[in-house]
């Protein structure tokens, strides 16, 4: 950005002169330079997603109350947050008395979070580096703590599970070390939404008078991300592979799980519903969320994978098979997976192949919700009773998932 000074007036000659032109030039950083073909890269800098990541309410206050009520596990301690956007869990972490707080983001929302430290007065305790965990060098040889929300769309696809199991390996400390959260499971339902799968699928079968089938065989296998309603899941919840940061290789990052479908209700099978439960065990206060239908919504939705063809089912009636999740190329691409499953009725003798099924998870941009009307503003603290209602309801909903579990 130029700006040039105007022409000035001789006083003397009382004539009009041309002076030697000086430019003052302000440098822009790196985020005001982005276009809009920066931001399809690089989304998480646009005002839009970080408005979007910091009213996800559920996230936001799960995070705060595991941080926040366990003050003594982060007092003098230090903590490595990864991935860390506008730094709010970093300014958690620093609030609950951490001695160091390392915020690390290869986004350039890097450029806001430094700033967001700054103004509220955290620069000596926060450090903010931009750049990819696995090519940045920390100024300490270990932490005690890493804060991340490592989590993804069907808990995998687009997380930062390897980041995390990378940060653990080279810098947490190796007997005392914590991470926040540390665990999460991945669930499945079957799912009846004829409304949707006419729209998004069956659509493409009669486009205007036109045939266009081969479209509509792209679109099924593409799994969708969206808010799934609880009268739209057809059978109990149930649970697949949990997944422990704290011992998990990238090998685990490849989830083969059997599963039974037990239905609640008779009706058409359009296809399943994954989601899942995060924790954090570590919390002295049990702390946990879950992305489920029956849960206040978040921005991972659910995940919804539509069959080729409806399966009719009888209420009681039990389905059963084999589902994995992995990445085809050789590294283990969380950008790029593949959901396998095999789906079967019947008993031993009388054994029926109902669905076999395999969707890409490779969308180059995953459609996203504005969470608005779920959302209170972040100043509005609850009283006392309004506090210990919530972290009761926290609690409870901590048992439930133990108890889906066992």
């Amino acid at each position: 950005m130029e700006r040039r000074k105007p022409k000035n007036k001789d006083s003397k000659n009382g004539s009009s002169q041309d002076k030697k032109a000086t430019t003052v030039t302000t440098p822009l950083t790196t985020v005001e330079k982005m276009t809009s073909c920066d931001f399809q890269r690089d989304d998480r800098a646009h005002i839009e997603m970080m408005a979007q990541s910091a009213k996800d309410m559920i996230r936001i206050r799960s995070f705060k109350s595991a941080i926040l009520h366990n003050k003594h596990l982060f007092r003098g301690r230090i903590v490595l947050n990864l991935n860390c956007g506008i730094g709010i869990f970093a300014l958690f972490a620093a609030k609950a008395g951490a001695a160091k707080v390392f915020a690390v983001d290869n986004s350039n929302v890097i450029h806001y979070a430094k700033q967001i430290v700054e103004s509220n007065n955290y620069h000596n305790i926060i450090q903010v580096i931009k750049g990819k965990i696995t090519e940045t060098e920390l100024p300490v040889d270990e932490v005690d703590i890493i804060v991340c929300d490592w989590m993804g769309y069907a808990l995998l696809y687009q997380s930062t599970c390897s980041d995390v199991l990378y940060a653990r390996d080279k810098w947490l400390k190796k007997s005392s070390g914590l991470i926040f959260p540390d665990k999460a499971r991945l669930f499945v339902a079957a799912l009846e939404d004829e409304k949707h799968k006419n729209e998004n699928i069956e659509w493409w079968n009669d486009v205007y008078g036109f045939k266009m089938n081969c479209l509509r065989e792209v679109a099924v296998k593409e799994p969708r991300y969206q808010s799934v309603k609880i009268q739209q899941v057809l059978s109990k919840q149930f649970p697949l592979q949990m997944l422990d940061l704290n011992k998990a290789t990238s090998v685990d990052l490849r989830i083969r799980s059997k599963y039974m479908l037990i239905m609640q209700r008779s009706g058409r099978m359009d296809g399943i519903v994954l989601f899942f439960h995060v924790y954090f065990s570590k919390s002295h206060t049990p702390v946990a969320f879950s992305t489920d239908p029956w849960s206040p919504l978040t921005n991972w939705l659910q995940t919804v994978c539509y069959f080729d063809q409806p399966i009719p089912v009888n209420v009681d009636s039990a389905y059963y098979g084999g589902i994995e999740f992995y990445s085809p190329g050789s590294s283990y691409d969380l950008e790029d997976m593949v959901i396998n499953l095999e789906m079967l009725k019947g008993e031993s003798g009388q054994i029926e192949l109902e669905a076999e099924m395999n969707w890409r998870m490779r969308s180059s941009r995953v459609p996203r919700t504005i969470l608005v009307k779920t959302v209170a503003h972040s100043n509005d603290e609850p009283n006392k009773f309004q506090r210990q209602k919530r972290e009761k309801r926290h609690a409870n909903r901590f048992q439930n998932f133990k108890q889906i579990e066992n």
